[in-house]
């Protein structure tokens, strides 16, 4: 069986749902620009590489043929950062090389 993380279950709801808001629909206590959200939060193809930054540890995960990276936080003088590098533009799950870099 194989083993499912909090980092790939999230991409995978944003991914499922083809909307940058986690929460949608969202809670009546939000004040959310509806307009704005339905003109700017929702997108109509599936990305091959979704940069996620979070309060999570960072991670680099294979999330339904989307290469789904969190960088984590960089601050001053600590944190992470990545590198990322595609080798294959028609391949890209399966030739993107990303290194995350502590300082």
């Amino acid at each position: 069986k194989a083993v499912v993380s909090t980092q790939s279950t999230g991409a995978g709801h944003l991914l499922h749902q083809h909307n940058f808001y986690p929460l949608h629909p969202s809670s009546e206590d939000v004040n959310l620009d509806y307009p704005h959200f339905v003109k700017h939060a929702f997108f109509q193809t599936k990305p091959d590489i979704l940069l996620l930054p979070s309060d999570l540890r960072y991670f680099v995960k294979n999330v339904q043929d989307t290469v789904v990276v969190n960088p984590a936080k960089l601050g001053k003088g600590s944190g992470t950062y990545f590198k990322l590098r595609v080798k294959d533009s028609k391949q890209i799950t399966n030739s993107t090389f990303v290194n995350i870099v502590k300082i």
